[in-house]
C-alpha cells in the first residue's frame, strides 16, 4: 500500500479541480494558507504536502531535491492536478516533478522566487542566512516588525514552520545539493503545461533570479514590485491570478 505524506487541505474533497502547493525550506504546508483559501473559494481542492524533514516529518535517505520530489509521487499517482505551485525549495521540487506530469493535460505551474542557479559563494551566504534565522528564534512580533506586509497569521505560520522543522535543515538541504543547478529541469516541462516564475522585487536580490529564467522563451517571468522572497504572504493574489491565467492559456 502506498503511503500519502502528511498534508493540509482547503476546499471540498469532491471539487473537480485540484491544486498542489509545495512549501520551501524551513517552512510547512500552512505557508500557503492565503493562496490555498483563495483557490478553494474558486472551486479548487488545494492540497499542500509537508516535505521530508519538515513539519515533524523525518528526513529521507538523503537531502537531494529529487528525493523530496519522489516522496510526493503518491499525490501525482492518486490524482491529476490542474495547478501546481512551489515556493523557493518547493519550486525546485516542482521542477523535479515535471517529468512525471501528464504529457497532454494542460497544467498551470507557478514557481515562487526560486534560486535556479547559485555559485559556491551564494550557497554559503544562503546557508548562513537560513541558519541565522533558525538561531534567532524570532517571535511572530519580530517577523511582523521585519515584514510590514505580513499579517499576524503569516508570522505565526512562519514561526511554526521553523520550530517544527529540523534545525539542521539549512545545512543538510544546501550541502546535499551541490552544485546548486536546477534550470536544466525546465526542459522536462510538458508541452501542454504553462510555467510562470514569480520573482521578488529587483531591489531585494531578484535580479540574479530574473537572469536565470530570462533565457527560456516559453517561460513567463513576472517581477512582483515591493515583494520579498515571501510572495505568498505579501501578494497571494498575484500567485492566484497567475495560476488562473495559465489555466485560461490552455483553454
Amino acid at each position: 500500500m502506498t503511503t500519502i505524506p502528511s498534508a493540509s487541505q482547503w476546499g471540498s474533497p469532491t471539487a473537480s479541480r485540484r491544486a498542489l502547493l509545495i512549501h520551501g525550506l524551513n517552512s510547512s504546508s500552512h505557508t500557503f494558507h492565503r493562496v490555498a483559501s483563495a483557490l478553494a473559494a474558486k472551486g479548487y481542492l488545494a492540497v499542500a504536502p509537508n516535505l521530508l524533514g519538515h513539519a515533524l516529518r523525518k528526513p529521507g535517505v538523503d537531502f537531494h531535491v529529487q528525493t523530496l520530489a519522489d516522496d510526493l509521487l503518491p499525490y501525482l499517482q492518486a490524482a491529476e492536478y490542474d495547478i501546481i505551485i512551489g515556493h523557493s525549495l518547493g519550486a525546485l521540487v516542482v521542477l523535479s516533478l515535471l517529468k512525471y506530469l501528464p504529457k497532454t493535460k494542460p497544467t498551470s505551474i507557478v514557481l515562487i522566487d526560486p534560486s535556479l542557479e547559485l555559485t559556491a559563494e551564494q550557497l554559503v551566504d544562503g546557508r548562513d542566512k537560513f541558519s541565522s534565522d533558525v538561531r534567532a528564534n524570532h517571535t511572530a512580533e519580530d517577523y511582523i516588525a521585519l515584514n510590514p506586509l505580513w499579517t499576524r497569521e503569516d508570522a505565526i505560520w512562519r514561526v511554526l514552520g521553523t520550530h517544527i522543522g529540523r534545525s539542521t535543515n539549512p545545512d543538510d538541504h544546501i550541502n546535499g545539493n551541490v552544485p546548486w543547478s536546477f534550470s536544466h529541469l525546465i526542459a522536462d516541462k510538458p508541452a501542454a503545461a504553462a510555467l510562470t516564475v514569480l520573482i521578488q522585487d529587483l531591489r531585494f536580490n531578484g535580479a540574479s533570479k530574473l537572469e536565470s529564467v530570462a533565457k527560456f522563451k516559453d517561460i513567463r517571468a513576472v517581477v512582483v514590485p515591493n515583494a520579498s522572497h515571501w510572495i505568498q504572504y505579501e501578494f497571494p493574489e498575484v500567485i492566484v491570478e497567475e495560476a488562473l491565467r495559465n489555466m485560461t492559456m490552455g483553454d
